[in-house]
């Protein structure tokens, strides 16, 4: 198949994945897209030959590289040994204690095949870790801890591999030569980690001094560097590209937080969101490579008559039950040892479970199996080769399902932990976790929107009045869809219902438009086209569309193109319908502005109800005088360049006036310092949207 079909084949899986996986969130997003992956393998007959060396190098090493830089640096210093332990300690007891058991379990298997086994189902997958956190909500130790050994223990459990796999093939095991070389992997690597990763961030503040600010330039070394530092740390010395990638990435943060301020805020912000659109795709496509690649990995087995398919599945189930017990009892060990040592807190073995739990195998571990060779140094087959790929395979689905299951029973809530978003102080934990604040992130937003419209409205003058109606109506669009979003997540949010005001409104404009027919105004061709405008809004409006009309684009569209059609075969010229059209439109608008005022004269009370109505009322009214300021307005290539630039200066002024607003929630403590970066993080956003043509000026 030609790799770019299948490069677009993935994405396109990718992106379904996830729209999937939006209308059921309580199953993780990875199960669609394995499979998905699988219905790419069986019904299409797509096939993809992985090699481990270019599967590390394309998705592993960026990935790491991305969660090394964002790790809690504090959180990975305080958790170093506990990290060490589980990454480097555990990953060779497994290996060592597993294989042996799983020979006991299949004799078949020769003794440095079960290591090898015992070794490629050891690691546990850091993709597959991430999904799981943002799922539920794990103890913080657990979280940093798995997530920290994801990060180093891919390279102990690799090179525990290979030096099986090499051993059986060669026929011969040196353990002098297997630790000799683990060593070497593992220190020659962290030092060339660092070592590129410092002359990165070198090169960096040099390309500053120099005045080289480019942003696209900035970004594209940034992604580039895992790939520099995997491939001169495997290919050149021979060493582990895995921990010199996270090296790498650590050290890189850590010098880059120094001197955050000299560096130009447009490169950290396109970088990072370059970054999360570049992982959001890695993430997807291994789970997908990984459904497309279990079907081969099965069918020898499946097909092999020599060997039970009933019995391969169960060995792979014990096998994962031998991997989940030596966790979980290594975790309780060490809360046993914590507990002798400082007497604070009992170990609990629902913790260690837990803990056994969050090993989740994945696309890292398939990878590395269907490396395996087919044939050893004496020409023979590869002993049980198909049975070990079979049982890495069941393995890894095995403890994605129970991952899946158990860990939402064990852990009662969902996460709301976000590795994207910037570390806290210390001093700022503590002060979010003792002072509750009064308002939500949603409401919070919502406030400064008001705010930023209260604003606009400030600014108004004759010459900008179309301009402050438009974005005044864009803004409480915004709110509209802010409190659609709380009202289908079920937060006890309740939104007052203007169904009863839009239909006033309507109906002011039916009889306008019915008079402009009478007085002949208008054509008859005008007055169909109007009526059924307002018919589709009264439709909306029945079934609680939210007066929404973003959905409906194919079909307005459609009815405009069949209204355009009309126009040229009637008698009528197309100047003259759209002469009438605007004409009606703003006799239309102004009716039903002084029908919604006269309905308001009965709510001039100060009840909530009364103040609730009166906004509803003021929304319809704005977004009325919107229509008829925007068919007054002159349409000429001069003004619309001099509204761009009124516009652009109104947004602005109203996202200033939100960023200050929400600064002002958070000093007042009323906001947590979460809510506050995410909100000012948006307003960024909007902010560089609106400036976004200006230098094209």
């Amino acid at each position: 198949m030609v790799i770019l079909e299948l490069v677009v084949i993935l994405i396109v899986s990718v992106t379904v994945s996830n729209v999937v996986s939006h209308f059921i969130p309580d199953v993780p997003i990875s199960l669609f897209q394995i499979a998905i992956g699988l219905v790419l393998s069986l019904a299409f007959g797509i096939f993809i030959k992985i090699d481990s060396h270019w599967f590390m190098l394309l998705f592993v090493a960026p990935l790491l590289y991305n969660d090394a830089w964002r790790f809690p640096k504090h959180e990975l210093w305080e958790l170093r040994g506990p990290i060490l332990g589980n990454a480097i300690i555990l990953v060779l007891l497994t290996t060592l204690v597993g294989g042996f058991f799983i020979h006991l379990l299949m004799p078949q298997l020769e003794t440095s095949v079960a290591l090898a086994l015992a070794a490629v189902v050891s690691p546990t997958d850091p993709v597959a870790v991430q999904a799981i956190a943002k799922r539920v909500k794990l103890p913080k130790t657990v979280l940093h801890i798995v997530s920290g050994e994801s990060l180093i223990n891919d390279a102990s459990g690799l090179v525990s591999f290979n030096t099986a796999i090499k051993a059986t093939v060669a026929g011969t095991f040196l353990l002098s030569h297997a630790i000799g070389n683990f060593f070497w992997m593992t220190i020659v690597g962290l030092i060339i980690g660092l070592l590129l990763g410092s002359l990165l961030n070198w090169f960096g503040d040099v390309f500053d001094r120099v005045g080289l600010n480019d942003v696209v330039f900035h970004t594209v070394v940034t992604i580039l560097a895992p790939f520099l530092i995997y491939w001169v740390a495997e290919d050149i010395f021979h060493a582990s590209g895995v921990i010199a990638v996270v090296a790498g990435a650590i050290i890189t943060k850590i010098l880059s937080d120094q001197h955050v301020d000299a560096r130009n805020p447009e490169i950290s912000i396109t970088g990072i969101r370059t970054w999360e659109i570049f992982v959001y795709l890695l993430n997807g496509i291994i789970f997908v490579l990984l459904g497309i690649e279990l079907p081969p990995a099965l069918a020898a087995v499946v097909q092999s008559s020599q060997m039970n398919t009933g019995h391969a599945i169960f060995y792979g189930i014990v096998v994962w039950f031998i991997i989940f017990a030596i966790r979980t009892f290594w975790a309780y060990g060490n809360q046993v040892a914590l507990y002798l040592k400082t007497r604070e807190t009992k170990p609990a073995f629902n913790m260690a479970v837990t803990s056994g739990l969050t090993g989740v195998r994945g696309a890292v571990t398939m990878a590395a199996v269907m490396t395996v060779p087919t044939i050893i140094n004496d020409g023979t087959a590869f002993p049980q080769r198909d049975l070990l790929v079979f049982v890495a395979a069941v393995v890894v689905i095995v403890s994605l399902l129970v991952a899946t299951i158990m860990l939402p029973i064990m852990t009662k809530e969902r996460s709301a932990h976000d590795f994207t978003q910037p570390e806290m102080l210390d001093s700022e934990a503590v002060a979010t976790e003792t002072i509750k604040p009064e308002m939500t992130e949603s409401q919070a937003r919502i406030f400064a929107i008001q705010v930023g419209i209260q604003t606009l409205r400030e600014q108004q003058r004759e010459d900008n009045r179309a301009i402050v109606y438009e974005l005044i109506t864009r803004k409480q669009g915004t709110i509209a869809q802010i409190k659609r979003q709380l009202i289908g997540n079920t937060s006890g949010f309740t939104s007052s219902d203007d169904s009863e005001l839009r239909l006033i409104g309507l109906q002011a404009q039916r009889d306008r438009l019915q008079q402009l027919l009478v007085q002949e105004d208008i054509s008859p061709l005008t007055f169909s086209s109007q009526s059924r405008r307002l018919e589709r809004l009264e439709n909306l409006i029945a079934a609680d569309a939210h007066y929404h009309f973003s959905s409906q684009w194919a079909l307005v569209l459609m009815r405009r193109g069949l209204r355009s059609i009309r126009i040229w075969f009637s008698d009528e010229t197309s100047a003259k319908i759209k002469k009438e059209t605007s004409l009606a439109i703003r006799e239309t608008s102004k009716e039903a502005i002084k029908a919604l005022s006269a309905y308001m004269e009965k709510y001039s009370g100060d009840t909530v109800t009364h103040r609730m109505e009166r906004q509803n009322a003021y929304n319809l009214i704005v977004t009325y005088r919107y229509r008829i300021e925007n068919e007054k307005h002159v349409d000429t290539p001069e003004q619309r360049q001099l509204d761009d630039k009124i516009r652009m200066e109104l947004e602005l002024k109203a996202l200033n006036a939100q960023r200050e607003t929400i600064q002002n929630l958070y000093e007042q403590r009323r906001i947590t310092r979460q809510a506050g970066i995410n909100i000012r993080q948006f307003i960024n956003f909007s902010e560089t949207a609106a400036l976004a043509g200006k230098d094209e000026e």
